[in-house]
């Protein structure tokens, strides 16, 4: 597959394909590159961020793995469907680095390395990584002891969170990875339990969270304010209020409150 290809299955935008085919990137330093990124990535994203251009360059560089990634998807049989919906998320970051430094291009290096390595997939509205627990999550009724096999579910940006669409994103997953992987995990803003003081029942968000046992509640870092409002400001009293989840939302962190990062589980076996 060319890389012009890729970019219209994934919808670039036209502005950032512009940036691409510039092609900045020679072979020589693309198999560089590639090399630093697999084999310690920390370096890898230490030594860009010294780059001039990094962002641009990051966008050309990832969609270049990309292809590679396609080659190994075709030796697999994994669908093209799958291909384009995981390497989705690059349009999704690209779009939210025009939004933060006003040019197109990629930061989130860590996060979509992993789509790269074939360690997350898009199936339908949710993306998956198969892991083992780090530690056990305990339940009313259940224990998922540390090291077991599970699916880590992520959620992307940019469309609604319809219930009906995750469904069929949790039996697609259960299809594709097979009946070895049927504890499903997650920790996210939409698991906080403080989301049902603010929602009703028949919210999307809190049906969805409804699906899973949540068992902890952290509150280190405000990821909900960074999720639903886009950046977390100092003044609150700043944020937006176009919808009514923000509505409601900035109301509850003015109160001073937080909504928390929730953790949980549910098991289909």
């Amino acid at each position: 597959m060319k890389i012009e290809e890729i970019m219209e299955r994934i919808h670039l935008p036209e502005e950032a394909r512009g940036l691409v085919r510039k092609e900045r990137i020679d072979e020589n330093e693309y198999g560089v590159w590639k090399e630093k990124l697999y084999q310690d990535s920390r370096r890898f994203i230490g030594e860009w961020e010294k780059m001039d251009a990094r962002f641009s360059w990051a966008l050309e560089f990832y969609l270049k793995l990309a292809m590679d990634t396609y080659e190994e998807y075709q030796k697999k049989g994994y669908a093209d469907k799958i291909f384009d919906q995981t390497f989705y998320d690059i349009t999704i970051w690209c779009g939210e680095c025009y939004r933060k430094h006003g040019v197109y291009g990629l930061e989130e290096l860590m996060w979509l390395g992993q789509s790269v390595k074939m360690e997350l997939f898009r199936l339908g509205r949710l993306q998956f990584e198969p892991i083992r627990t780090e530690k056990d999550r305990k339940g009313k009724n259940q224990l998922i002891p540390a090291g077991t096999k599970a699916l880590s579910v992520h959620i992307p940006a940019g469309e609604p969170l319809v219930y009906e669409e995750c469904q069929k994103s949790f039996a697609e997953a259960r299809a594709f990875f097979g009946g070895e992987y049927g504890v499903f995990v997650c920790d996210s803003w939409l698991l906080s339990p403080h989301l049902k003081e603010i929602l009703p029942e028949s919210s999307n968000i809190i049906r969805f969270q409804n699906l899973f046992e949540v068992t902890e509640v952290s509150y280190a870092y405000p990821q909900a304010e960074q999720r639903i409002f886009g950046d977390v400001l100092e003044d609150k009293r700043q944020y937006p209020e176009d919808t009514s989840l923000r509505q409601r939302a900035k109301a509850y962190v003015l109160a001073g409150r937080d909504l928390g990062i929730g953790a949980g589980f549910f098991v289909t076996f």
